[in-house]
């Protein structure tokens, strides 16, 4: 039996995710928000979420900008594998065929 918010719980998770990678694709705040067409006070709590999360501050300030803690980049490396597009496969190279002639 199906939770009547799992589709709402999902599509919150997946709007986590994707505020976690551009964050590191931006190291800002602002910049991120931007990105995403969102404010900066809605990146702020779902990094506050993610942080909850995953017991990990995930980004911390440095400066203008803010750098990753090794969980993080751990956590970016998994995502890169779990959202990477398929490999391309290559159809088989055509196989030639030799006319026979029949006389």
């Amino acid at each position: 039996m199906s939770r009547p918010n799992a589709t709402v719980n999902a599509t919150a998770d997946v709007e986590l995710l994707r505020v976690f990678s551009t964050l590191m694709d931006e190291r800002s705040l602002a910049r991120t928000a931007t990105r995403l067409g969102r404010s900066r006070d809605a990146v702020d709590t779902a990094l506050r979420h993610l942080r909850r999360i995953f017991g990990d501050p995930l980004l911390l300030k440095d400066g203008p900008r803010m750098a990753p803690t090794e969980r993080a980049l751990a956590l970016e490396a998994s995502l890169r594998l779990v959202f990477a597009p398929p490999a391309q496969q290559q159809p088989p190279p055509a196989r030639k065929r030799r006319a026979r002639w029949r006389t």
